[in-house]
């Protein structure tokens, strides 16, 4: 069953519109029905516009009552329509200069709103029905029922609303608005589609498949397809829209990309400039763009676009002032996309400066590395899953390319070689993990200043531990990198003391490889994984395995590099 923040499962809609009313001064509970809501103060000698239909669109349409777009709303139940008593009350209390019932096209709500609107004028009421029916998956010419009504009619609405505050009449209004509808199309795309409360997600659609034209409802939609980049589903999707509106280079557009309901605001910005790559590949002009949450399918996890060929009375009305919970402006948006001007396989501008070595040696040890960084991947990312986001190998995969697109690496200077390690994890990489081992190079790089030998990697090593520790927070045992990174300083400090030779480094990588595996049996107190359960903590953290990795991937390149058997 799909987990809601809900009471009781019949008192869903009431609720909600509870909480609507209760945070909004401007609308109220019609007296004789707890799903009609109107504006507080009604202007009578404007023209009343009503709409509504099953619940579970929200904020369409309750969330559009107020000033400039709405009179009032009525509610039915979730995915069902509201009876035409209700309807006719609503006509009834905002009784005005005539009325418009704006009805998206479903067979329940053409019904009920029409036979409200029937009984209205029968007793000396003047209504009229705008049906909406924007969904251009639907292009049966058999179908005599037409294309259902979809988040086009919040453009409507808006329009007519604005023609409303201005005491247009209620023919002008009429006219307009069935001007709009004929002169727009909506086109879907989800994922999956909304569960209702208290009831599991009811699809067949497999995990890599998505649904072109899924209904609001959940009804079939036109067809299904593979699950592709959002560059290519939303370019398919434009591409329909632009045949069966016929858009040409000509016209001005009004664009509304619609939250389905679940799609996170990090994807929706992807939409966005996806949806406005396509009008500046295909030369046509934005007037206006629109973008938000309008009209939904409870949680359902999709888009729609909506086109509207516009004239300038249009973009008129739709600039015009309004004022609803629901009502998201116009976004200032730019008819040419801006392109990021950052390259981050620019060359890395990095001074040259401290001893040099023959650079062959530090290219396969580097090279080492980065291999290895890409090999552990999955490795590292099912460690980090126990307690964190699951990205800890993709995290260092990512660096390994762009060390390997890296331009101009200083292999003969090790100290600058560490100052563009330094950079590229900071640029490219970013968040903890780039942050952490930008300062370990930028740390270590200075004591490879002079000359490169036994004690001054030691001391490099030293730096970089000491910087992690005091900006990082962490403290061995803390099930942390540094309790690999530590061990390794410390067995090599008591190996160099001893005046050992170069087998020190092995028993000190060996000490760093212990050290990572303790951590398996250690309670994290700092870091993402400080917030997870101790009992979730069961294999080695994540980042002491990849240090553990990384000295081992160094040593054995440089062992093979130097064609010594230590």
């Amino acid at each position: 069953m799909s987990k809601k923040f809900v009471n009781k499962l019949e008192e869903t809609v009431d609720d909600a519109l509870f909480g609507l009313v209760g945070s909004n001064k401007d609308v109220q509970f019609c007296k004789t029905s707890k799903r009609v809501i109107h504006r507080s103060q009604v202007n009578t000698e404007n023209v009343s516009l009503i709409a509504g239909g099953g619940s579970g669109h929200e904020p369409y349409a309750a969330g559009y009552v107020g000033k400039g777009l709405l009179t009032a709303a009525v509610a039915g139940n979730i995915f069902a329509s509201p009876p035409s008593r209700n309807v006719q009350t609503a006509l009834e209390v905002t009784k005005g200069k005539g009325a418009i019932l704006f009805v998206i096209n479903y067979t329940g709500d053409r019904l009920n709103f029409g036979l409200a609107a029937e009984r209205f004028n029968a007793s000396g009421g003047n209504s009229r029905v705008v049906t909406i029916s924007d969904d251009v998956a639907i292009d049966n010419p058999n179908n005599r029922v037409g294309r259902r009504g979809l988040a086009g009619a919040v453009l409507t609405i808006k329009i007519a609303g604005a023609m409303s505050e201005e005491g247009r009449s209620l023919d002008e209004i009429y006219d307009m608005s069935q001007k709009v509808v004929n002169s727009m199309g909506t086109l879907g795309v989800s994922l999956y589609p909304g569960s209702l409360p208290g009831k599991d997600r009811e699809t067949d659609m497999s995990k890599d498949q998505i649904e072109i034209g899924l209904g609001i409802h959940g009804e079939p939609g036109k067809f299904r397809a593979s699950y592709e980049s959002a560059h290519k589903i939303i370019s398919g999707l434009m591409g329909t829209l632009k045949a069966k509106m016929e858009m040409k280079e000509s016209d001005e557009f009004v664009v509304l990309v619609n939250n389905l309901g679940s799609v996170s605001q990090l994807e929706m910005g992807i939409v966005n400039g996806e949806v406005l790559r396509w009008f500046e590949m295909e030369k046509m002009k934005v007037a206006r763009f629109y973008s938000g949450t309008y009209m939904t399918s409870l949680d359902g996890h999709g888009i729609s676009v909506t086109v509207l060929r516009a004239d300038k009375s249009m973009i008129k009305y739709l600039d015009a002032p309004a004022n609803a919970p629901g009502w998201i402006p116009s976004l200032s948006h730019r008819n040419k996309a801006q392109q990021p001007h950052a390259d981050k396989n620019a060359p890395i501008e990095v001074e040259s400066t401290g001893t040099s070595i023959h650079p062959d040696l530090a290219r396969e040890c580097l090279n080492g590395v980065v291999k290895s960084m890409m090999d552990s991947e999955d490795q590292l990312n099912t460690l980090d899953a126990q307690s964190g986001d699951g990205d800890c190998g993709s995290t260092f995969a990512s660096a390994a390319r762009a060390i390997q697109k890296a331009d101009k690496l200083d292999y003969e200077h090790p100290e600058t070689l560490l100052k563009q390690l330094s950079v590229i994890f900071e640029q490219t990489v970013g968040g903890t993990s780039g942050a952490l081992y930008a300062l370990m190079f930028s740390a270590a790089a200075p004591e490879l200043h002079e000359k490169i030998e036994s004690n001054t990697i030691l001391e490099a090593l030293k730096k970089a531990n000491h910087a992690v520790q005091k900006y990082g927070g962490a403290r061995v045992g803390d099930r942390t990198m540094v309790d690999a990174l530590d061990a390794m300083v410390e067995d090599l400090g008591k190996g160099l003391a001893d005046n050992g030779g170069l087998d020190v480094f092995e028993r000190a990588i060996q000490a760093s490889e212990n050290a990572a595996k303790e951590t398996a049996h250690q309670k994290a107190s700092v870091g993402r994984a400080s917030y997870t359960s101790s009992e979730s903590q069961t294999k080695p953290d994540a980042g002491a395995a990849a240090i553990s990795i990384w000295f081992r991937a160094f040593w054995t390149a440089f062992k093979e590099e130097m064609g010594k058997n230590i």
